[in-house]
């Protein structure tokens, strides 16, 4: 399987970041819907890369038995040219040419070389007065550098023996291949060779067609698990999104139902000028008075008659969403007497 450390993470980003940002909208279940999607889409890639893999497997082995009929028709056809040219070979009356005899070892040139190096020694030593130790040295750095001087002096002369030699040997080969007249089964081995060369490039080609096809295969698998692991902060961020949405709604809905309690509250108090907030038990106008949740709507509390109640400004904008015991806790509230001035307007507490 493809891992993702095969590839660079700029030139994955390249690939991947157009390919998300459909998904920034989608709802949780839409995106649920979406990863089950490339789930199944990262499986029907691992079956083309399963079934390339195996094509290859198949083709090496017709590779394999492809080069066995090859190299035997090559080995059949060998052998009977050997045969047949040799029977031709002794059948006429041509010579072979041979090859001129400056690179073989014992030829005529180094044999010079040396005779000239040893006597040039020879003359040194007795010259100088030298021991003939000093000889066995001298001779093959005087061999070695006639053997130069020869083949820079003859060197267009060995050029042109050369060429001539080839040009013998190719007239040879001509006289014999002219003469050479192949079997029924040579030509059908020869057929055979043809025929298998083409069918092992046709081989090649699709071998190098199923690893490329891998190799894209590979890097697609590589991109949707890497979207995969994108969907993970898609998914949180939906949630999230949705989760806000149905709060507002409801927090909206709460709204238009704590005004309509709030109206029905303000009804309800009898004396207003002698009006007090239940928390704080100071008087105010009560007309200033805010709607409170005694138990707070993100606690589980409803908008209900039984779970509002007239509050002062102050008290309001200190509670918030604090639970009562917690609140009174905070504003130095004796909790029992609230409950009681609570229970009196009857409140559930």
């Amino acid at each position: 399987m493809a891992r993702s450390y095969y590839y660079n993470d700029q030139k994955l980003n390249q690939y991947i970041q157009p390919r998300i940002k459909k998904y920034y909208n989608y709802t949780h279940q839409k995106l649920v819907e979406e990863e089950a999607q490339i789930k199944k889409k990262i499986q029907k890639e691992s079956d083309v890369i399963k079934h390339c893999e195996k094509s290859i497997k198949d083709t090496r082995e017709i590779e394999n038995r492809l080069n066995e009929i090859k190299i035997s028709a090559e080995n059949k056809i060998h052998s009977e040219e050997q045969i047949k040219k040799k029977q031709i070979e002794d059948n006429i009356n041509i010579s072979k040419p041979t090859s001129p005899n400056n690179a073989v070892i014992f030829s005529g040139r180094n044999l010079v070389c040396a005779v000239i190096a040893i006597v040039a020694s020879l003359s040194i030593v007795e010259s100088k007065g030298d021991d003939l130790f000093v000889v066995i040295w001298i001779i093959p750095g005087l061999f070695f550098a006639f053997k130069v001087i020869a083949y820079w002096v003859l060197k267009q002369e060995d050029e042109r023996e050369w060429d001539q030699y080839l040009l013998k040997q190719s007239e040879y080969n001509k006289r014999i291949d002219d003469k050479f007249i192949p079997s029924a089964q040579y030509k059908e081995n020869k057929k055979n060779i043809e025929k298998t060369s083409k069918l092992l490039v046709q081989a090649k080609e699709t071998t190098t067609k199923d690893y490329e096809l891998i190799k894209a295969r590979k890097f697609e698998i590589v991109l949707l698990k890497k979207i995969l692991f994108e969907f993970k902060r898609f998914k949180k961020r939906a949630s999230e999104r949705e989760r806000t949405a149905k709060i507002n709604a409801f927090e909206k809905k709460n709204r238009s139902g704590a005004q309509n309690i709030k109206e029905k509250l303000l009804k309800a108090v009898r004396i207003k000028s002698k009006w007090a907030c239940p928390y704080c038990n100071n008087s105010s106008d009560v007309n200033t008075a805010e709607a409170d949740h005694i138990h707070p709507v993100n606690k589980g509390g409803l908008t209900t008659m039984q779970n509002m109640v007239l509050i002062c400004k102050k008290c309001n904008s200190k509670k918030t969403n604090l639970m009562l015991r917690v609140f009174c806790k905070k504003q130095n509230y004796d909790y029992d007497d609230v409950c009681d001035r609570l229970e009196r307007l009857g409140k559930d507490v």
